[in-house]
């Protein structure tokens, strides 16, 4: 499955420059080996053309076109789409497509927004490497060499910004220094 959204990513624009000619398929696109390794041997010539409607329709008007052509195409349950791709008014997982990581083209503009929130917890200080979880479930790692010890508190609000190339620095309420940090992922 990873490696099936790799080529789609790749094959399909996913920030490489690279896009499929108007002609081509991505089933055609694809070099025959990769086709294979994906899994993508497996699929009957209808889920082969179904693969191709759906990624020509995600790279024309993205994942919300390519849900509703998904529905208004009248394909059976064999071939639809898996309930992942598609947008459902309910909230649920993530899907496939919106777990992707994104590849930037050096120059694209990037905007980060500021975040508040509240360490969940008690907060004594931190040294480096320290990790703080917040209330809203984002977990910082401290990424700078100072420490800073205070007396035990129950979680104070702070404030992420963004700083200069890609950094970001948290504050804390009452805490005088700053302190650099980078977000990490928890796996449960």
């Amino acid at each position: 499955m990873k490696r099936w959204l790799a080529v789609l990513l790749v094959v399909g624009g996913g920030g490489s420059g690279t896009t499929m000619a108007a002609a081509e398929t991505f089933s055609q696109a694809v070099a025959p080996a990769d086709f294979a390794a994906a899994g993508l041997g497996k699929l009957s010539p209808a889920e082969i053309a179904r693969l191709d409607a759906l990624v020509r329709a995600f790279q024309v008007g993205g994942r919300e076109r390519a849900g509703r052509e998904a529905g208004a195409s009248g394909a059976s349950a064999a071939t639809a789409p898996p309930p992942a791709m598609v947008e459902s008014g309910a909230k649920s997982a993530p899907g496939l497509l919106a777990m992707a990581k994104v590849r930037l083209a050096p120059g694209t503009a990037v905007e980060y927004g500021t975040i508040e929130s509240r360490i969940a917890g008690e907060f004594r200080g931190w040294e480096n490497r320290t990790v703080f979880t917040l209330e809203n479930g984002q977990h910082w790692q401290v990424a700078g060499g100072e420490s800073y010890v205070t007396p035990p508190e129950p979680g104070p609000a702070v404030t992420i910004k963004p700083g200069a190339l890609g950094s970001f620095w948290m504050t804390l309420a009452g805490v005088r220094p700053r302190v650099k940090v980078v977000r990490v992922d928890r796996g449960p």
